[in-house]
């Protein structure tokens, strides 16, 4: 075979139409891998389950009683979601997704109705206000590193119809579907008393949460392996098992235990204590002026449903005396007395009192000896009737705060002299239970005392929002999402504190305290800047933190000690018996009762004219609250105590108690106590609520 040498300007052609030729398949291949991965992608498959809900039910999704599935108005195929929204039930609809860590995913669906929100819990979320047709809502995300499940969700908003949804799409990699965890083993009984049972169990691998069940009743649940169930009846038989849960499902129940509660030392369960909306309080301390005013108050309409007044440390003799004036007047004017246990630190508030008054038996002596004295007043002043006790303010707060770490953050391993609780004759070895020398132990002999004494009291422990860190402005530091996470990490955090201090035990709810600006010194004119300044979507924060605590110790809260002032120039119109002009004059924060907060406006809504850092801070809506709007310089909330109930809210106690800040109505005897602080504004406020309140879930 012959060949032929090219002359090198032919050989120079060959070699370029070489090249070309090369490139040009490599592009042509290129293209078509590109072709293929574009297909791939846009034949990624589905991975929520029954995303048209084509099944004609709601198998996959979790929707409570406010879900159905319809086949009309639908966007494709013969089913669509229909979410009838309430008063107090955004009708929320859930499906948790198996997906992989640090992955990119589109979410994606059709909606029809006012305020549908879109969202994977934890990540991305989107919402039209208004979709009068079918409307796609799409937003994306990437997941965490160690991420292998996300929860979607569709919900409408309070008291907005009924909405529809359609055609969810949730694409991306697809993760490894995980399994349920196996029962739990060594199910035991750890203590009872004539109203409780506490249990204890062994962790179950791969678990995230457990739910203990009373025979077929579900009773408590949480990620710790204790619980206590309360509310037992004295000398009565109960069966108990457990189960555990991850995203994959809830296992078996373990095997089951029984246990008889105690048949004397009270303890039994109270009456109702709370009605069936949401309920309002006042800091109150009779006297001849201050009663005089709940007088006219009542000329004017409904009082406040609750009276609270403190019992302080530094006055331990005269807790019985004070406590049976307290009582009778509160119930003559209708309102439930509320008692303020603030003895642990002596009425001095510093970080490290508690801690060293817990440890000193003469010190726990004479406190035991003053809180029987109380308890014992409380229940002649009102036999058979409900009082109520805030115990303790402060003291895990602090204690979580400066100490808690030495101890691996168990309550439990903290010392305490709680054996003078014997020692002092309050409580009887033998008859009652036996209590640790702990602070658990302590805060079980404290909410035993009180039962003991006052059978028909309800108690509830305070709670704090810094024992880690204040974590209510995180949004605006970390982005909407990530701060609301950081919220909810924070507030597990301190669950996990108290609940090793075992604050549910013998208790039936957990309060939580919020102080703003409103103390007559705070007059920042940056509000972006002050932690005490809250905006509306930290009252929202304030909320999420709230319902995570409460609900990991499966008790109700109340709010207490919550500002009583107003923002300025609000537009709310004023009776003529405060102010003759038929207006709420703007606040001086100055003088005294003259002190500016968001609190009242929060809860109870309104709308006020603003400007420059206050507008921009006030107007201020990073998570979308469809109750959040801004025209010009005027602002406006909506009244969110619907939403403080759905978060499992039923009382909102407001006042301070002691000191010069933070008034509403008068709290003693003395100068500027004859009327009503801040011009009025929350006594009006808070009767206009009253004569039409907001339902509990």
């Amino acid at each position: 075979m012959s060949s032929r040498v090219l002359p090198a300007r032919d050989e120079e052609e060959h070699m370029n139409r070489r090249s070309w030729t090369a490139a040009a398949v490599a592009v042509v291949m290129l293209l078509g891998w590109l072709h293929l991965a574009g297909a791939a992608q846009a034949d990624s498959p589905n991975l929520a389950v029954n995303a048209g809900f084509e099944t004609g039910d709601l198998s996959g999704w979790s929707c409570g009683s406010t879900g159905s599935v319809v086949n009309s108005p639908v966007h494709s195929g013969s089913h669509a979601l229909a979410g009838a929204v309430g008063s107090a039930d955004t009708a929320q609809c859930t499906q948790t997704v198996a997906v992989q860590p640090g992955a990119a995913y589109t979410l994606s669906a059709y909606v029809q109705g006012a305020y549908v929100y879109l969202g994977a819990d934890g990540y991305a979320s989107t919402w039209t206000p208004s979709a009068t047709s079918w409307q796609q809502l799409s937003t994306s995300f990437t997941t965490g590193a160690t991420t292998t499940s996300v929860t979607l969700y569709l919900h409408g908003w309070y008291g907005q119809g009924t909405y529809h949804a359609d055609d969810v799409s949730l694409t991306g990699p697809g993760g490894t579907t995980p399994t349920a965890p196996p029962a739990p083993s060594g199910l035991t009984v750890t203590g009872t008393t004539a109203s409780s049972v506490s249990l204890s169990w062994n962790a179950s691998t791969g678990a995230t949460g457990y739910t203990v069940y009373q025979g077929s009743a579900a009773v408590a649940s949480g990620a710790a392996t204790t619980a206590t169930v309360n509310g037992l009846a004295a000398g009565t038989a109960y069966t108990f098992a457990v189960s555990a849960s991850n995203s994959a499902g809830e296992s078996a129940r373990s095997a089951s235990v029984s246990a008889t509660t105690q048949t004397g030392g009270g303890g039994g369960p109270a009456p109702a204590w709370h009605p069936s909306y949401l309920s309002i309080g006042t800091v109150y301390t009779p006297g001849s002026t201050v009663d005089a005013f709940f007088g006219t108050l009542a000329s004017h309409g409904a009082v406040p449903d609750y009276g609270y007044e403190y019992l302080i440390g530094g006055d331990f003799g005269n807790w019985a005396a004070t406590t049976t004036t307290m009582v009778g007047h509160a119930r003559q004017f209708g309102m439930t007395p509320v008692l303020v246990d603030y003895g642990m630190n002596g009425n001095v508030d510093g970080s490290s009192v508690d801690f060293t008054n817990m440890q000193n038996a003469g010190w726990l002596t004479t406190y035991f000896t003053a809180l029987k004295a109380a308890a014992q007043a409380a229940n002649a002043a009102a036999p058979g009737l409900p009082v109520g006790w805030v115990v303790e303010p402060d003291m895990l707060g602090y204690l979580q705060q400066n100490y808690a770490a030495g101890y691996g953050g168990n309550a439990a391993a903290m010392p305490a002299a709680t054996s003078a609780a014997y020692s002092s004759g309050v409580l009887t070895a033998g008859t009652d239970p036996a209590f640790g020398n702990n602070l658990r132990g302590l805060v079980e002999a404290i909410d035993h005392t009180i039962k003991k004494y006052d059978p028909s009291a309800f108690v509830g422990w305070q709670v704090n929002t810094w024992p880690v860190r204040d974590a209510l402005k995180d949004t605006d530091t970390m982005g909407w999402t990530a701060g609301r996470q950081s919220v909810t990490q924070v507030a597990t955090q301190v669950a996990d504190f108290v609940k090793s201090a075992d604050i549910g035990y013998e208790a039936d709810f957990v309060a939580f305290d919020q102080w703003g600006q409103d103390f007559g010194i705070l007059r920042d004119p940056d509000p972006a800047g002050d932690i005490r300044y809250l905006n509306a979507a930290h009252w929202s924060n304030y909320l999420l933190y709230v319902q995570t605590v409460r609900q990991s110790l499966a008790l109700p809260a109340v709010l207490w000690q919550i500002p009583a002032g107003h923002l300025n120039s609000t537009h709310t119109p004023s009776p003529t018996y405060w102010n003759a002009s038929g207006t709420f004059p703007d606040l001086d924060d100055v003088t005294t009762e003259q002190d500016e907060d968001s609190a009242s406006t929060y809860f109870y809504g309104d709308a006020f004219t603003s400007s420059g850092s206050n507008l921009a801070f006030y107007g201020s809506n990073p998570g979308a609250d469809p109750k959040v709007s801004v025209s010009g310089g005027t602002v406006t909330w909506g009244a969110h105590i619907p939403e403080a109930a759905a978060a499992g809210v039923v009382a909102i106690l407001f006042g301070a108690g002691t000191g010069t800040g933070t008034y509403g109505v008068p709290e003693m005897v003395g100068t500027n106590q004859t009327g009503p602080g801040d011009f009025g504004y929350w006594v009006t406020r808070t009767q206009s609520y009253l004569a039409h309140p907001t339902p509990l879930p």
